[in-house]
């Protein structure tokens, strides 16, 4: 969870709700919490988060619930618990935001986005941690089989710092063209000099990049130089 994750989870949250998108987070994989601390403070006093994690000794619950104490805990590996009656209470109530950083397994990845897809929200996201990570390509794997299934309605919009972030295919535009338009200067203002990234525009894959430059003398859009501007426009 370093800086540019960081700088992604607030603006993704804040223009939620700047935008009126209401609804409960999810965390499977909390560890010490640092990303559910940043989730949290992001949190409306009318929603809740529910954290999941295999092991209780790990979270520091004392310093979350000082950013935000609407939060729930459950003790367990995410793959068996899709039909907990407490976690499925709680997800009917719908999800805004959802982030995926538990064991990293096929099974486990492919079991959470099973289980969180219909709850997703419009405007909501999903996170999958590790996705790129040479130690864990299982991720990228399991992620898009699921989006192969003919009734999936989600899609990768942006691959940035080991992360993949999901939307609703009706939310493309939306979360696409926040990225495309407003991301670059707001991680740039808190001294990130990353580039994004663009190389093709196929209805299979449409998703970003952002990364941070090798020099600082990089260009802020990939390869205008051979490809021009065509790749970035929605």
């Amino acid at each position: 969870m370093g800086p540019i994750s960081i700088g992604l989870f607030e603006a993704f949250l804040e223009l939620q709700l700047k935008s009126g998108v209401h609804g409960n987070m999810v965390e499977y994989g909390v560890y010490r919490g640092r990303s559910a601390a940043v989730a949290l403070s992001k949190l409306r006093a009318s929603e809740r988060m529910m954290l999941v994690d295999a092991a209780v000794k790990y979270p520091e619950f004392v310093k979350l619930k000082s950013i935000n104490p609407n939060f729930d805990f459950i003790e367990g590996k995410s793959e068996q618990l899709v039909d907990d009656d407490r976690l499925r209470a709680f997800l009917e109530a719908g999800v805004r935001f959802s982030h995926h950083d538990a064991s990293h397994f096929y099974d486990n990845v492919a079991a959470e986005m099973a289980l969180m897809e219909p709850f997703i929200l419009p405007r909501g996201l999903m996170v999958l941690d590790d996705f790129g990570n040479p130690s864990y390509m299982q991720v990228v794997a399991a992620c898009f089989h699921h989006l192969a299934r003919t009734d999936c309605n989600l899609e990768v919009f942006l691959y940035a710092n080991n992360k993949a972030y999901l939307c609703r295919k009706e939310d493309f535009e939306f979360y696409a063209g926040f990225v495309l338009e407003k991301m670059l200067p707001r991680l740039h203002a808190v001294g990130l000099n990353v580039y994004l990234s663009r190389t093709d525009n196929n209805a299979r894959y449409r998703g970003f990049s952002i990364a941070l430059k090798s020099k600082a003398t990089d260009d802020d859009l990939y390869g205008l130089s051979f490809f021009g501007d065509r790749f970035y426009q929605l």
